[in-house]
Parts: structure tokens; C-alpha cells; sequence
């Protein structure tokens, strides 16, 4: 009897041995719940006094149109005049649309100041220095009904063409978002509104004229069907390489055709040395086994995308006013549909209109210019006379 007692003494004390830890483990699960419950408040305080503290210089607004931007007094002057220009420019390619894109659109544009600065001495050069406070430079930050835009840091004084074209990329960024896909990632996800990176001059003839692959080139040279397979106006090939390229254009796309993750599997596939086959000493079969390897992902659409960029803003300029509207509104998938819906006409009109801009904008001679050539002589005679006094570098 003795025993039994015994034995269940010592269970009973087992029993609590362990009810004490386990009591103690809640005790202190709990208490660590209360302190991130804390820790978790206070950080929601510091980001609002942090937000009020970066706000606190924000008491002027300027106002262009529909478009508010909030600033500080500083910066008023050459905002104001920036952003009307934005705007002006917005009206241009979007009409009435731009003021109703405006009036979703925030726009911030702070100055960030600092207590430093460089100062120039002989020996040591430019030295970071203690000085007053003063304004180090400005942000411009966007954000469309309550969501962020990527924003655009910019150095001080503020320039006024600067700060336009920043705004300008905002708003282009912001209308992107509201334009269905496939045209979104087609304009990488950009609405052309700046008219002179979608001109339609030399540069672009040049650029398309060398392009790597021979759909562009062959579009260049006035073939139609061939500029309507290069933009993927229709749908993107099943086999891109065989659509866009041909054989002599396989060694510059092997070297360059998609990013480090996509080229993973051909660069362990094949030895530097059979790499270098292609890419340097042109073997084409070795050039297609590395095309091969790569995923069809890789393979983009071939027209650059400043030649997209000319025809998305042509389209917008022949069918005039609500094109945004037209363009959401159209039911058709393809990139010919769409621009066809913005423009008012056939995606094959809008095509022969933007071949007909690029045709007359080929240079006249590929020969340097006789300005280029004067110069380049007078230099020269320049050159050969100091060195006819002889020994000019004593």
C-alpha cells in the first residue's frame, strides 16, 4: 500500500512540474503578443508623424487645367509654368481626355533640403562641407486615384523643360494604366505624348534602316507587308525567328536576344568556344542550336519601340479627340484593331500614312554634310600648319 501511495506521489509531482512550464510559456506567449500589438502601433504613429513631417512644406498648390500639384513656395514659380506646358502638350495627343485624365492624377513635387555642400579647394578638390540649410534638390511623385506612379528625382535650381518632360512621363505612365493589353506592354507601357521622341525624322529612318532583323530593314524599304509583321500588328508569329529574321541575322541575335535568366539554359548547353563559333566566326548551324535554346519569350517584337511610339501618336493626331476613349472602348485584341479604333481608319490606312512620313524623312545622301566636311578641313589645315613649324610639342 506503501508503494502505491509512493507512485502516485510522484506522478502528482510530475503533473505539476509540467503544468508550471506550461503555465509560465502562456504567460509569455502573451505578453509577446501585447508587445507587438505595441510595437505594431507605434510604427503606424512614426509613419504618420513621418508623412506630416515630409508634408509640412506643401503649402502651395498650383493648379493647370484639372491638374493639382501641390508644392512648396519655392518651387511655385517654375512649377506653374512647367506644368501648364505638360498639359498643353497632353491636349495635343489626348484633347479633352487629358483634362479628364488630369483630374485623376495627383501630382507632389517636393524639395529636399541638407545642411551640405561642395566646396572647391586647390590641392584636395571638391570637399563635402557643413553649411546652413538649403534646398539639395526636388521629387516630383504622382499618384492615379489613390495609387502610386513611379516618381522622378531632379536636381536643383529645377529645370523648367526638365520638370515639364517629368510630368509629361508621369502622365504618360498614368494613361498606359488605363489602356487594355495587348497595347499596354506592346507601348511599353508608355502613351507617346512627348512629340519629339515619336518624331518620324532621319535618326529613326537610320536606326530602322540598320535594324538586326530583316523584317525592319525590308520595312524600310517600302515594303508594307513587312512593316505590318514587324509592329505584330495582326499577332505575334508562332515562330518569330523565322517571321523576322533571316540567316545572316541569327549571330547577333544569338549574342543578344533575351536577359541572363532567359539565356541560362543555351549558355550551359554550349562551351564558350561553340559560343564563339556563332557570335564570331558566323557558323550558322551552331547559330541556330543556340537560337533553338532559347524560350520563345525571348524573341520581341523587332520594331523598336520609338517606330511604335511614331505610330501610336500618328494614330492619336488622324482620329483626333476621345482616341483613349475609343481605344478602351474597342473590343478588338489585336494591336492593329486598336490603333485602327484610336485613328478612326483601317490599320492598313494608318500604316501607309506612317510609311509615307518615314519614306520623306530618308536622308537625302548618306555622305556627311558639306558643314561636316568644311569643318573637318579647317581642322586639318589647322593641325598640319602647327605641325609644319616642327616639334609643336616643345
Amino acid at each position: 500500500m506503501s508503494e502505491l501511495r509512493l507512485l502516485a506521489a510522484a506522478c502528482l509531482a510530475l503533473a505539476c512540474a509540467g503544468a508550471l512550464p506550461a503555465q509560465q510559456d502562456a504567460a509569455l506567449l502573451t505578453r509577446r503578443d501585447a508587445l507587438r500589438a505595441r510595437a505594431d502601433s507605434l510604427q503606424k504613429v512614426f509613419g504618420a508623424l513621418d508623412a506630416s513631417a515630409r508634408d509640412a512644406g506643401l503649402t502651395s498648390e498650383v493648379q493647370a487645367g484639372t491638374l493639382r500639384i501641390r508644392t512648396t513656395t519655392a518651387l511655385q514659380p517654375v512649377a506653374i509654368a512647367a506644368f501648364t506646358r505638360a498639359v498643353t502638350e497632353a491636349r495635343r495627343v489626348l484633347g479633352a481626355d487629358a483634362d479628364s485624365m488630369a483630374g485623376h492624377l495627383q501630382l507632389t513635387l517636393r524639395e529636399h533640403r541638407g545642411t551640405y555642400r561642395y566646396k572647391w579647394f586647390p590641392i584636395v578638390g571638391s570637399v563635402l562641407v557643413d553649411t546652413t540649410e538649403h534646398i539639395v534638390g526636388a521629387s516630383l511623385e504622382g499618384r492615379l486615384d489613390g495609387r502610386e506612379v513611379p516618381g522622378v528625382r531632379l536636381d536643383y535650381p529645377v529645370d523648367r523643360d526638365e520638370l515639364a518632360a517629368s510630368a509629361l512621363s508621369i502622365f504618360e505612365r498614368a494613361i498606359a494604366s488605363r489602356v487594355p493589353t495587348p497595347m499596354e506592354p506592346w507601348l511599353d507601357h508608355r502613351v507617346p505624348l512627348h512629340a519629339a521622341q515619336a518624331e518620324l525624322g532621319p535618326d529613326m529612318f537610320r536606326t530602322l534602316a540598320t535594324s538586326e532583323a530583316a523584317i525592319v530593314r525590308r520595312c524600310a524599304a517600302g515594303d508594307r507587308s513587312a512593316c505590318r509583321l514587324g509592329f505584330a500588328l495582326d499577332s505575334v508569329p508562332s515562330n518569330p525567328v523565322l517571321a523576322w529574321y533571316d540567316a545572316s541575322d541569327l549571330p547577333a541575335l544569338a549574342r543578344s536576344a533575351g536577359d541572363h535568366i532567359q539565356r541560362v539554359g543555351m549558355t550551359s548547353a554550349l562551351s564558350r568556344d561553340e559560343q564563339d563559333a556563332c557570335t564570331v566566326q558566323q557558323q550558322m548551324e551552331i547559330c541556330r542550336r543556340m537560337v533553338a535554346l532559347l524560350p520563345a519569350g525571348a524573341f520581341r517584337i523587332p520594331m523598336p519601340g520609338a517606330a511604335r511610339a511614331s505610330l501610336t501618336r500618328l494614330a492619336f493626331e488622324m482620329g483626333g479627340a476621345r482616341g483613349i476613349e475609343r481605344l478602351r472602348a474597342s473590343a478588338d485584341t489585336t494591336i492593329g484593331g486598336q490603333l485602327a479604333a484610336v485613328a478612326g481608319v483601317p490599320a492598313d490606312a494608318l500604316l501607309g500614312r506612317w510609311m509615307e512620313k518615314l519614306i520623306a524623312a530618308r536622308p537625302s545622301s548618306p555622305l556627311p554634310s558639306a558643314t561636316f566636311v568644311l569643318a573637318s578641313l579647317a581642322c586639318i589645315m589647322v593641325c598640319l600648319g602647327w605641325a609644319m613649324r616642327g616639334r609643336p610639342w616643345n
